[in-house]
């Protein structure tokens, strides 16, 4: 997929992707991490994402940056999360908001690029009563994605 995004920093094990994104508010160090989940029938992760403190090397997944580039920052999201499909295609990855209105941001973007999506990823939305293949129009609570087999 074609889009504007930052340069991502990634381990070698391609579970943590950091870059930077720069603004009106300066550099601010973000971080990607894809967290392993003790989910029966496995290979589910968690994708979390946030502001890092370089200090502690803690992840804040509550921070609001505006640094006038949130479209990029979801890009560069997107990209790690296509990396870490190409270094393990069979995992489900579970994606949910650290709080409803970011949530909401997501399945707005969703919504957004579904069509190119949808060409290689299956997402399921959560309506909170059930799983059910993502629809616009349909408020859900989570999600999860997994690569097609092709």
């Amino acid at each position: 997929m074609e889009w504007e995004t930052y340069k991502l920093d990634s381990g070698d094990d391609s579970f943590t992707y950091e870059f930077d994104s720069e603004g009106p508010r300066g550099r601010i160090r973000k971080i990607i991490k894809f967290q392993y989940l003790n989910y029966p029938g496995g290979n589910v992760y968690n994708l979390g994402f946030g502001n890092l403190d370089e200090e502690t090397g803690d992840m804040n997944d509550s921070a609001v940056s505006d640094n006038g580039d949130q479209l990029k920052i979801l890009h560069t999201v997107a990209e790690a999360v296509i990396d870490f499909f190409g270094a393990r295609p069979q995992a489900i990855i579970l994606i949910k908001g650290s709080t409803s209105s970011r949530t909401r941001l997501y399945q707005m973007k969703i919504a957004g690029f579904l069509s190119q999506v949808s060409q290689h990823f299956e997402i399921l939305g959560d309506t909170g009563s059930e799983w059910a293949l993502f629809q616009r129009g349909v408020n859900y609570k989570r999600f999860l994605m997994y690569k097609k087999i092709e």
